[in-house]
């Protein structure tokens, strides 16, 4: 106990924590012997006082080795991996996997739940009726070798440290902080057995960063990480002021990725599909460059074969797809008040009406309705009349239907004046170990 409160008071005095005192203090959160209290009272030095980068690289370290790590070697070919940060409609991932399956590469992910306003991509793939997310290790690695994809729950047996020190993170305000963020998104993938990554960092209204300098330093973190372990590392920067798609909803979002699938839906699902795409294929063993990958990736989109390999990523994991049989919920709309262009289309209020229609968790215990959701008529940029739809939610339960729709009515604006074209891509960073072959 001493010498956890020396730690304590060391950080809180702005000194650099080395990694013996970091690797103490995993492991003493991991193995109980260092309460709650003092746990959040080192995160909120932390929070206060930052972490250099040699402080971020020893925390992500003692997470790794705080559990079991995978070692997908037996693949004898990189495995893929692909993370964001957490956004109001991002169902990319639905779309990316099979893309780079059809490819040639290899896809694989452990892959979290949604919490609070964003969504997660488990959730969305358990809306597939019989789809399983848990997986033994040696299905993962037949499934991934016989398929060339798969998406399942991550193992609480790796980095359970990162699953102890979140969940105090989330009570204590002590989330907001480039180190630990950086260093929990890569301890997990450093842990998964990944080869390479592709970071979507979101900026925004609906994101974890505000703005695109801070994005770029947790981008740079990660860069960090990735090197030290030897595990290439692109980053994107992607626009989340406004929602990724019309959909915001599990089930909901399923649909309109199969759209995308098809050579339809939103342009820009597709667009950030393709650009992650563009980054990931050259660090598989394809021996192609980023415009190389791209063409690839459009064309696997356009003829069809990204579409049979998530049919077949389905099939494989139980669930039973059938497109169209999607039985939609009792709706509300809500409504312009004026005539104009729609100039907010407010991420992060779209994504609470979602959360609160039933669609997302208030807390980590909190069931989700696959089918509650929020569908948008118009985005930014659309010419609506007086009256017209904006927006529907949908919901099971008439107090939740109400609750969201009260919500949703503050995101929109409509202005007179035709709001500017959305950037949607906002840059990218580069890939910190050398490819892998």
């Amino acid at each position: 106990m001493d010498f956890v409160h020396d730690v304590i008071a060391w950080k809180r005095d702005g000194n650099e924590l080395d990694e013996p005192r970091v690797r103490a203090f995993v492991e003493g959160v991991v193995g109980g012997a260092v309460p709650s209290y003092q746990a959040s009272a080192l995160l909120m030095a932390m929070v206060l006082r930052g972490l250099s980068d040699a402080e971020t690289l020893a925390l992500a370290r003692a997470m790794v080795d705080s559990g079991k790590t995978l070692d997908l070697g037996v693949l004898r070919r990189p495995v893929l991996d692909k993370h964001s940060s957490g956004g109001v409609g991002d169902k990319v991932t639905l779309v990316l996997a099979p893309v780079v399956a059809a490819c040639g590469a290899i896809f694989g992910k452990m892959s979290g739940r949604g919490l609070g306003h964003t969504g997660g991509t488990l959730d969305k793939l358990e809306s597939i009726p019989g789809f399983r997310v848990q997986l033994p290790q040696g299905d993962f690695l037949r499934q991934l070798e016989r398929i060339g994809v798969a998406v399942v729950s991550q193992s609480e047996r790796l980095v359970p440290a990162d699953r102890l020190l979140y969940a105090l993170r989330d009570v204590t305000g002590t989330v907001p902080c480039d180190g630990l963020i950086a260093a929990s998104i890569m301890a997990k993938k450093v842990a998964s057995g990944t080869s390479a990554v592709v970071l979507d960092l979101k900026v925004g209204r609906g994101a974890f960063a505000a703005d695109l300098d801070h994005a770029r330093e947790i981008g740079r973190l990660c860069r960090v990480i990735g090197s030290a372990y030897g595990r290439p590392t692109s980053c994107l920067y992607t626009d989340m002021d406004a929602p990724l798609g019309r959909t915001v909803g599990n089930r909901l979002e399923v649909e309109e990725a199969w759209l995308v699938l098809q050579g339809e839906g939103p342009r820009d699902v597709r667009e950030v599909a393709l650009a992650l795409a563009a980054e990931l294929l050259p660090l598989a063993d394809l021996g192609v460059d980023t415009v190389q990958a791209r063409a690839r990736a459009e064309a696997a989109l356009d003829d069809g074969r990204a579409a049979e390999h998530f049919e077949r990523w389905c099939y494989v994991q139980g669930g039973r797809w059938r497109p169209g049989e999607f039985h939609r919920l009792a709706a509300h709309e809500v409504k312009a008040r004026r005539a104009g262009y729609v100039a907010v289309a407010d991420a992060l209020a779209i994504g609470r009406a979602a959360q609160a229609a039933g669609a997302g968790r208030r807390t980590v215990d909190d069931t989700v309705d696959p089918a509650a959701g929020v569908l948008l008529e118009h985005t930014v940029g659309d010419r609506v009349e007086a009256g017209e739809p904006l927006a529907a939610v949908f919901s099971r339960d008439p107090a939740r239907r109400r609750e969201a729709s009260t919500v949703l009515e503050s995101a929109f604006t409509v202005s007179e004046q035709e709001p500017p074209e959305r950037v949607l891509i906002l840059g990218g960073g580069g890939v910190s170990a050398d490819a892998v072959g």
